[in-house]
């Protein structure tokens, strides 16, 4: 079996909707891409394809001060402001995102990403937190139409054949959540080649998006 050495998740808040996963190797050939439902699942095909660097799309760390994001705990977030430090810096640059809050709507989502990057961890594998619409605009620029048209899907699908055309006979069975993982994977490989930049505060949750013209876009 060849090795992914970059996995790519686009996680679900519960293993009732499947989760996308998507693998590259070192030259950015598709090793596999799969919709798997449980942790265990994940877990599975981690252990079965040995990844260097898991990239997860959803937040890995809690605000500095909050041990939960439940309301009825009395945790205070310690900094002022909403969220992490990486979520206002990207909110700061223009890119809209989801704040890690007591008030969160992705409040499993969390939970889950931060159990599974202990357990990926605990593998042996390095875990980021990447966020796939902010590698978007890092490499394609504004704007981005909504992954869930048909308009949108084209836009990813086009982009990603540009960016990587080794994989244009396998994007037309790629949903735009398959998409996303497979850009999650991409961010992976941009990290470990030193052409991403980590936002954020590592100790809460950090977010690695590519550095803006480090990868030239046809």
């Amino acid at each position: 079996m060849a090795r992914a050495h970059f996995i790519g998740i686009d996680l679900t808040s519960s293993p009732k909707r499947p989760s996308a996963c998507v693998g590259l190797d070192e030259k950015l050939r598709l090793v596999f891409y799969e919709l798997l439902s449980s942790d265990g699942d994940i877990l599975g095909a981690i252990e079965s394809h040995r990844p260097g660097i898991v990239a997860i799309d959803a937040p890995l760390g809690l605000p500095k001060g909050l041990c939960c994001l439940e309301e009825s705990c009395s945790c205070q977030a310690q900094l002022p402001g909403k969220g992490r430090i990486c979520e206002r810096e990207l909110s700061r640059r223009g890119i809209p995102c989801y704040y890690t809050t007591k008030k969160s709507i992705i409040k499993n989502m969390v939970y889950r990403a931060i159990g599974l990057k202990r357990e990926i961890a605990a593998r042996g594998c390095q875990v980021i937190e990447v966020y796939p619409y902010a590698t978007k605009v890092a490499l394609f620029g504004k704007p981005i139409p909504r992954k869930s048209t048909p308009e949108g899907i084209s836009f990813l699908r086009e982009r990603l054949a540009q960016l990587m055309p080794q994989l244009t006979p396998y994007l037309p069975q790629l949903n735009h959540d398959l998409c996303d993982a497979l850009i999650a994977a991409y961010t992976a490989y941009l990290y470990a080649h030193g052409e991403a930049e980590v936002v954020g505060d590592v100790e809460e949750g950090a977010i690695c998006l590519p550095i803006v013209g480090s990868v030239p876009f046809p």
